[in-house]
């Protein structure tokens, strides 16, 4: 179906090297209506990585993201071509009534000429109904990948709520400070955390461990095998005496004196 595709474009570069060589720059105007941009979001992820697809739709605004969320919302499975239903039911319903005309001429005593000629209908009605349910078979078997990425694209654009899946992975990540400096931002400046922009704190976390693992092995290796340094009692800062005046001081000794005395 791809290569038939490729001829009625007039090309045999297939869309995934196309794509490849203009490293999947494929620009679409603004505003678009929520059913054709959720569409061209999971054509998005389909060909590009988790992080390219995650940075771009962190960047949209609020409204924008709550319209592709209540499209995935109204259509959570990803619909056919609107050719595929009606040819793979036209298909059937042809392929039954040759069925029909084939048992009917072998049950039936027909003169010679009107077996023949219910033959001749049954065969090219079975013909005629295997072309377009075989399209549509194929149209389906070759959309398998981009009905898996519109559930991606969901899981993207959806609030990490009480029903999102990946809800009990996000507080585990807002540890690390930038993650949590990045969790912040978003929600003063858009209000609610999406899919992505779990994916956003995760490869910051992950780009923080990358960094961490370039240190040299030395310097690593010490302090993995130190312990930490506490302080010895007799080096811990002395009490402060209040120092009073040279009278204070006589009468505080004398009274001293005098308890020893009587003891």
């Amino acid at each position: 179906m791809s290569v038939l595709t490729q001829f009625i474009q007039g090309s045999l570069i297939s869309r995934q090297r196309l794509m490849q060589g203009r490293e999947f720059y494929s620009p679409a105007p603004r505003n678009l209506p929520a059913q054709l941009a959720f569409e061209r979001w999971t054509r998005r992820v389909l060909e590009q990585p988790a992080l390219a697809v995650a940075r771009e739709l962190a960047g949209l605004s609020g409204p924008e993201l709550y319209e592709l969320e209540a499209e995935f919302v109204r259509c959570p499975l990803r619909p056919p071509a609107p050719w595929v239903r009606p040819a793979v039911a036209v298909g059937g319903v042809l392929m039954v009534l040759a069925g029909l005309g084939l048992g009917l001429q072998a049950l039936a005593s027909l003169s010679e000429t009107a077996t023949r000629t219910l033959q001749t209908i049954s065969a090219a009605g079975l013909l005629i109904g295997l072309l377009p349910l075989g399209a549509g078979l194929l149209s389906a078997f070759g959309s398998v990948h981009l009905d898996l990425s519109h559930g991606t694209t969901g899981l993207y654009v959806g609030k990490l709520d009480e029903q999102h899946p990946w809800l009990y992975a996000a507080p585990s990540l807002t540890s690390n400070d930038v993650a949590e400096e990045y969790r912040q931002r978003i929600l003063r400046e858009r209000g609610f955390l999406r899919g992505a922009d779990y994916v956003m704190m995760r490869e910051l976390v992950q780009a923080q461990e990358a960094l961490a693992r370039v240190r040299p092995a030395r310097s690593v290796a010490e302090q993995l095998q130190s312990l930490p340094v506490t302080p010895h009692p007799s080096a811990q800062e002395p009490r402060l005496f209040r120092v009073g005046s040279a009278r204070e001081n006589a009468e505080a000794h004398q009274a001293d004196t005098s308890r020893r005395t009587a003891t």
